[in-house]
């Protein structure tokens, strides 16, 4: 069996806990080991293999708890996840934002961390410099926020079409 599309298939627990994305050859491997079940399929989209067929699965549950050793705790910073959870949007005007902003500036003693970075287009981003909010007098449309893990669980369920809504995770 070979499967041509890239898709991301969701993963959950027993309890429907979500564990994560995987690819879909990696879920289809856990149906055809019967650890798992669809829970959500593609209308009118079949996986075939010489044994059998199977819908095309967007969500599958595990027949039997996963014990998971972690919790959902906070996510590492990184430019990326600044430009995400801000949807590419300036906190000073509203622009498309590209660029990643410094509220108390690395010159001044801030840091690469969740609560003092946002997301910023490159015209605000030269007009506040290395100053300040007061300095620049400048004010933020949101406030920042920390990246939890299960922010990023969100955002990835509903990148693969499934509903965090449904699933009980928003």
């Amino acid at each position: 069996m070979r499967i041509q599309n890239r898709s991301a298939v969701v993963v959950l627990n027993a309890s429907f806990e979500p564990l994560g994305v995987v690819p879909v050859a990696r879920a289809v491997a856990f149906l055809m080991r019967e650890r798992a079940v669809i829970v959500d399929a593609i209308p009118g989209r079949t996986i075939r293999s010489a044994e059998t067929e199977f819908p095309f699965p967007r969500v599958v549950q595990f027949r039997e708890m996963i014990r998971v050793p972690y919790r959902f705790g906070h996510a590492a910073w990184s430019r990326r996840g600044v430009l995400e959870r801000d949807a590419h949007e300036c906190a000073y005007c509203g622009a498309r934002g590209l660029t990643i902003d410094h509220i108390v500036p690395r010159s001044r003693g801030g840091r690469d961390e969740w609560m003092n970075t946002i997301c910023s287009c490159a015209r605000c981003n030269g007009r506040k410099a290395d100053r300040t909010l007061a300095e620049s007098g400048m004010t933020l449309r949101y406030q920042p926020r920390i990246v939890t893990t299960r922010d990023t669980m969100v955002l990835a369920i509903a990148s693969v079409g499934a509903d965090p809504v449904a699933l009980g995770l928003a």
